[in-house]
């Protein structure tokens, strides 16, 4: 196909399944806690586990966004962080940026979990941008745990860049005249940013929310490079967008190393589970990638209650999520849905996916 990133053996990819991807380990107690310092989210059911056995779920459980941790790669490599391109095998190495996501999450995942993840590809395109051609990789992913139980599934959308043919990679006296680095002025050096405090907050009952409500903020930041490392730890991702400069510029052409598109969606995570509390669900989660953050930016999660749907013994809230960063910018936008219980009742541990 001519004048395309896209070939003929890539398109045939379309209405295939890859292979399975199995965790190298199962979730641990300590890939939970890793996961929740990140993202600083002091969660006791990520954490606290004679409360988490105390709870409704019986135990220790990790974040919902944050059931996979990637294989990191070998030592000395060098390339974009994503070279697979999801077992998609486009003809140029290059990132992959989160373009959104429809999270829909049916059941817990334990501490003891063996994750699978199964995808199957549901298009590929390509669209021109500013910075050249795009292609979009759109994927079904579906997580089961070690009895094949669904735990949750997504619609999810990469946006791959790479450099057309016979075009090179920026040199470092490029730089200046080619890009207009974003800067971001960090923390002062030896600042110290204080983490949250673990803490049980207040449940909420269905019959207690109203349409319009706001949900009670989360606010990051400002966000450095550790904050990115931590979460390249955390969750084994070293995309080198997120922490090399130089690379992240000369051969990439990006302005700044970029925080992940994952890691914005677990502070729009935390403002849900917040939001449900230890009695209550985060069911959905769609989100739209729409802008970058950089390190220095401080970013805050808000939302708002659109609308109610009652059940028997609970009742679903239906929500807006938005992400700002301190310099004014909308990053990421998105619907989402929590289900709460009525007073006196207790929600199931399993639900069904919706269309």
């Amino acid at each position: 196909m001519a004048g395309t990133l896209i070939t003929e053996e890539v398109l045939a990819l379309i209405g295939q399944e890859t292979i399975p991807e199995r965790n190298r380990f199962p979730i641990s107690e300590e890939m939970a806690w890793d996961v929740s310092d990140a993202i600083q989210d002091p969660n006791p059911l990520y954490t606290d586990s004679e409360l988490a056995q105390k709870s409704r779920f019986g135990g220790l459980m990790c974040p919902p966004l944050a059931t996979w941790k990637d294989i990191a790669p070998p030592i000395g490599y060098f390339g974009a962080g994503q070279e697979s391109h999801f077992q998609v095998p486009l003809p140029f190495n290059s990132y992959g940026l989160n373009g959104g996501s429809d999270w829909q999450f049916l059941r817990p995942c334990f501490t003891g979990d063996w994750i699978t993840r199964h995808f199957r590809v549901l298009d590929i395109y390509e669209k021109q941008g500013r910075s050249g051609p795009l292609v979009f990789i759109v994927r079904q992913e579906t997580q089961t745990n070690q009895s094949g139980q669904v735990v949750n599934q997504a619609k999810r959308v990469s946006i791959h860049r790479g450099l057309p043919a016979g075009e090179e990679p920026l040199q470092a006296v490029d730089v200046i005249g080619n890009l207009e680095t974003v800067h971001v002025s960090p923390p002062e050096p030896g600042a110290v940013i204080p983490k949250p405090q673990a803490s049980v907050s207040t449940q909420r009952f269905f019959e207690d929310i109203a349409v319009g409500e706001a949900l009670t903020p989360v606010v990051k930041g400002p966000i450095t490079t550790t904050h990115l490392v931590r979460w390249a730890a955390a969750n084994g991702n070293y995309a080198r967008i997120h922490w090399d400069l130089p690379f992240a510029q000369l051969r990439q052409g990006l302005a700044n190393v970029v925080v992940n598109g994952s890691l914005k969606n677990q502070y729009l995570g935390q403002l849900l589970t917040d939001f449900a509390g230890v009695e209550g669900w985060f069911k959905r989660f769609y989100v739209q990638h729409r802008g970058m953050d950089y390190p220095g930016d401080i970013l805050t999660a808000s939302g708002a209650v659109t609308g109610k749907r009652e059940a028997s013994s609970h009742g679903y809230v239906d929500c807006t999520v938005v992400l700002d960063n301190s310099r004014g910018e909308q990053t990421a936008a998105g619907q989402a849905t929590v289900i709460l219980p009525k007073r006196g009742q207790t929600l199931p541990l399993v639900w069904e996916a919706e269309e």
